[in-house]
């Protein structure tokens, strides 16, 4: 009986503590040959009380035991260990600190908000991206004016922050409404974020206000401002040159409309010549305008303003911030068929470009030495192109030949390299 007992206690905890037996079949025969040796007593005697109670004690500790080992060491089943987690170190964590000011500058019903934030990474490693910056407005007042809840504030070109690195952001808001101090305080909420995370919160503080700025003291201010003059580009003088030209051409068509200008009724200087001022110099009136307005309504073919090409040999050769020095090239027509070239001077009178210079040479004699390219270019216009054909010697000279297409016409023409004049029969003065 007792050895029925013992294998079923045996094969219990077999189930409850491993897959693998407890027991070997040598420690069950070696319990059972101790516990016989230990529980012989007379046939004639009934079996006492304590070794019953010393068995269950040796099992309760066998089983006590085997748990802890268990638990602490290996399973039964050799070179199977148990597998101890090691702690996983926390993902790195930016901190970022921040302050902010604000600024306000009232103007009559309107006013001017300027807000300014430090910002610094307090962390041992650079971030991963540039910051952005969410501005939120917390009064009702404050939003209406500034006309925004929200305001995403996203800094170009600088770079993410290094270690204890700081960098400075400054916005300027134009407030529709007119604010008091009580509307700024604890009103402006800033979060620093990377990426979708806001790393920082804070509320700005800091907060001045300007006295009212009025009408009289902003232009009492600008009075009092020197006018610092600006250097101009090769590309502005080219268009301070182009608008004066346009200006002038206009001028000459409005006086001839309101004067009634033309062969029988010639221009007359003293009438005219105001109204040429806000465009011309003293000197190009005196020098120039006298002689060009009596001649120029005579409704002829020939034009007497320049034409100048704005693609071959146009040069600005000089310019500074009073003056401007220009050329160009008027190439041959059908009207006039001898090439020009020009001289423009500009200067600046009470803050305004003037023409007070230009002349006109004759480009027969001169060897431009045109291009191909240049060729074409002077023969194209909006209104026709050119394609190019050969080239040729004409009276020692070379040409161009191109076919030239217009709207309503199509001729092959040759350009001379040297002065632009044109040549329509060029195969018969090959020729000759």
């Amino acid at each position: 009986m007792m050895e029925d007992k013992l294998k079923k206690l045996s094969t219990s905890m077999d189930q409850e503590i491993s897959k693998e037996k407890v027991f070997t079949k040598m420690d069950e025969q070696h319990i059972l040959s101790r516990i016989k040796q230990d529980t012989k007593v007379p046939t004639n005697q009934p079996i006492s009380f304590i070794p019953k109670l010393l068995t269950a004690a040796l099992f309760l500790g066998i089983i006590f035991s085997s748990y802890l080992f268990f638990d602490n060491e290996w399973i039964s089943k050799p070179n199977v260990f148990i597998k101890k987690e090691t702690p996983v170190s926390p993902m790195l964590t930016y901190k970022i600190s921040g302050e902010g000011s604000v600024r306000y500058s009232p103007y009559l019903d309107k006013g001017q908000l300027n807000i300014k934030l430090l910002i610094k990474n307090e962390t041992s490693a650079k971030l991963k991206e540039p910051l952005s910056y969410r501005i939120t407005f917390l009064n009702e007042k404050l939003v209406n004016a500034v006309g925004t809840k929200t305001f995403l504030v996203e800094p170009k070109n600088l770079p993410p922050l290094g270690p204890n690195e700081r960098e400075s952001i400054t916005k300027q808001f134009v407030l529709t409404g007119e604010v008091v101090k009580e509307d700024l305080i604890n009103a402006i909420q800033v979060d620093t974020i990377s990426g979708t995370k806001a790393l920082n919160t804070f509320v700005i503080d800091a907060i001045e206000i300007d006295a009212q700025i009025t009408d009289k003291e902003v232009a009492e201010e600008k009075k009092e401002e020197p006018t610092q003059e600006k250097e101009i580009s090769v590309g502005e003088a080219k268009q301070i040159f182009n608008q004066n030209l346009a200006d002038l051409k206009d001028t000459f068509i409005k006086s001839g409309e309101k004067n009634n200008w033309g062969v029988d009724n010639p221009a007359i200087y003293e009438v005219a010549g105001p109204d040429f001022e806000p465009y011309v110099t003293e000197n190009f009136s005196t020098n120039v305008l006298k002689k060009l307005l009596p001649i120029y309504y005579c409704q002829c073919d020939i034009g007497y303003l320049p034409r100048i090409n704005q693609e071959v040999r146009f040069i600005v050769n000089s310019f500074n911030k009073n003056t401007i020095e220009i050329s160009g090239i008027e190439p041959a027509s059908d009207m006039k068929n001898i090439g020009y070239k020009w001289n423009f001077r500009l200067v600046k009178v009470d803050n305004k470009w003037k023409m007070d210079r230009w002349e006109e040479t004759s480009l027969e004699g001169i060897d431009l030495n045109l291009t191909k390219d240049e060729a074409r270019k002077l023969l194209t216009t909006e209104s026709q192109n050119a394609t190019f054909l050969k080239e040729v010697r004409l009276k020692g000279t070379t040409n161009y030949v191109f076919s030239v297409i217009g709207e309503e016409y199509e001729s092959i023409v040759a350009i001379s390299s040297s002065d632009t004049t044109l040549t329509h029969d060029y195969e018969v003065l090959k020729k000759e």
